[in-house]
């Protein structure tokens, strides 16, 4: 009776059939460009344990980022391999673009973190925010309709402490807030009414974020509109 034989390759015997024993990998350029010492002996052990080994993957953990390695010739027996510095002109671009995205995400921060300020419902309350307690009718029906049509906004009169020094000063405190300021033209304030009217019956002032209209109350019903596009809901 005839005996039959099976033989079973190992797994070593079976990658010398598509990875021949001895397989020099040799590696030209700039050494320095590997991360360590230890980098180079690593990344020779990928090529050799395995024949179909992805050279991005082993130059993205044994390869500093301003430098590449290509693979050159290759024979049975021998692979070869350069490692260059990349030129600077594509480091110093991938840097400022890295940059350019950590100022992006900054500043998107920075305005989401202003804007949930200035549309949370609940304001600091200051001497900027709170206004004057008493106003006069003209300002309150003025402080109405402004309020009707902008009822996410808070409306402040602050008449009896303008001029203009704290012109600035309300403009800057409020600019990232959801409070509108109005006033009524006085003797106190006339400075700052003066360089700010068309003409001398101009006796409302509105401001919000840096810009400011004024107008004659007895317009106030046909300018509103045009006024409160000053302030843009969002």
């Amino acid at each position: 009776m005839e005996t039959i034989t099976i033989t079973q390759q190992s797994q070593s015997e079976q990658q010398q059939t598509t990875q021949p024993m001895g397989l020099a990998v040799c590696i030209d350029g700039d050494k320095s460009g590997f991360i360590s010492k230890a980098a180079i002996d690593k990344f020779k052990t990928g090529i050799k344990s395995n024949p179909e080994y992805n050279l991005e993957e082993l130059a993205s953990k044994y390869i500093k980022p301003e430098f590449e390695i290509v693979q050159g010739s290759r024979t049975q027996n021998e692979i070869k391999f350069t490692v260059t510095e990349k030129p600077k002109a594509i480091v110093s671009k991938a840097k400022q673009v890295s940059q350019s995205s950590d100022v992006r995400e900054r500043l998107r921060a920075k305005i989401n973190e202003k804007y949930n300020e200035r549309t949370s419902s609940t304001t600091k309350e200051t001497k900027y925010t709170t206004g004057q307690s008493d106003s006069s009718d003209m300002i309150k029906d003025v402080m109405k309709l402004i309020q009707e049509k902008r009822p996410a906004y808070r409306i402040i009169d602050i008449t009896n402490v303008l001029n203009p020094d704290t012109y600035v000063e309300y403009q800057k405190a409020n600019y990232f807030t959801n409070i509108v300021m109005v006033a009524e033209r006085t003797e106190s304030n006339e400075k700052v009414f003066a360089p700010r009217s068309n003409n001398e019956k101009s006796n409302v002032m509105v401001m919000y974020r840096g810009s400011y209209r004024t107008f004659n109350y007895e317009l106030a019903n046909l300018v509103l509109d045009s006024v409160v596009e000053i302030i843009k809901t969002n």
